[in-house]
């Protein structure tokens, strides 16, 4: 299996790694499974597929899906653990299993985490990674648009959602006895091509600072509700990675040369590096954004490692 190689800066695992406590680990944490809940920035497809920009195999057709992985494809990876979705050598037992679904909101991870615990159950040694709250967001912000929710309920509507997933990691860990759970924030769509269109298409600059509080109104409940205790649950916080990888003063460091402008032609999941913007072979993981909403590959690598970095050395 190959994933895209990073190195974290000090910086970016202090802004990655923040907010769960924990003590000295005794011995390394070893899962015997990890199981994926989140909307389609989690997502790997039936055929390999993702929603960013895919890499292909020699032949310039076929999919190369163990390239450019989403970023809990390289927590597993990390475990040497494979999903079915991507499993080109046919490792037998994969012990990957992919529950993430495109569009997903909080109301519908919860849906699948209750569905799955219907016919399985999570012990100490199921890892499980939850990103959700970019469709809470997206719906809050357009309700606003539309004149169907005021500012203030539209940010009373996100911090509910974040409360309910926040207490969603409560269950999973279930105070110990449950699954080992790696929850992301989503990223921050206010520094996403995005918030640029909708600012041109509405004429209203604030549409930006809409966008800005709402997603942090959801991060704050959402980190409030989740019990602080770092033997049972880690946070990622990729709303934060977001704002640091959109800094012009630190493209450099992130090896990036655009983060203004999506680089995908097509739109997700068929987006591959034969369908990236003119002048983007070769080069394609130094764009920031694959589309208008969706980060891109070095995001994804980022997060990952940064996520492995947070299983190994958190006291599960």
């Amino acid at each position: 299996m190959r994933v895209l190689k990073s190195l974290l800066a000090p910086a970016l695992l202090a802004v990655l790694l923040s907010g769960c406590g924990g003590s000295t680990r005794v011995e390394p944490y070893a899962p015997n499974r990890m199981v994926v809940f989140g909307d389609e920035l989690s997502l790997i497809g039936t055929n390999g597929g993702k929603y960013s920009v895919n890499a292909l195999q020699a032949d310039g057709v076929t999919l190369d899906c163990t390239t450019y992985p989403v970023w809990p494809q390289v927590v597993a990876d990390g475990y040497g653990m494979v999903f079915p979705e991507c499993n080109p050598n046919a490792v037998t037992g994969a012990a990957g299993v992919m529950k993430a679904s495109v569009g997903a909101k909080v109301a519908d991870v919860a849906a699948a985490v209750a569905a799955f615990q219907a016919t399985s159950t999570f012990t100490p040694q199921t890892l499980v990674s939850i990103m959700a709250g970019q469709y809470d967001i997206l719906a809050a912000y357009n309700a606003y648009g539309a004149g169907t929710l005021s500012r203030a309920l539209a940010l009373s509507q996100v911090s509910a959602a974040g409360k309910v997933l926040g207490a969603l990691v409560n269950t999973v860990t279930n105070q110990g006895s449950g699954a080992r759970v790696l929850y992301s924030t989503p990223p921050n769509l206010a520094y996403a091509p995005f918030a640029t269109a909708e600012v041109l298409r509405t004429g209203d600059a604030d549409r930006a600072t809409l966008l800005k509080e709402l997603t942090l109104a959801f991060t704050a409940a959402l980190r409030l509700e989740v019990v602080n205790d770092g033997r049972y649950a880690a946070l990622l916080t990729a709303d934060e990675l977001t704002i640091s990888m959109t800094d012009s003063t630190k493209m450099a460091s992130y090896t990036l040369t655009n983060v203004v402008d999506p680089v995908c032609t097509t739109a997700l999941p068929a987006c591959t590096t034969a369908t990236m913007v003119a002048g983007a072979a070769g080069v394609g993981t130094a764009y920031l954004w694959a589309d208008a909403q969706h980060p891109s590959v070095s995001f994804h690598s980022r997060l990952g490692l940064a996520a492995l970095n947070r299983a190994r050395n958190n006291p599960f």
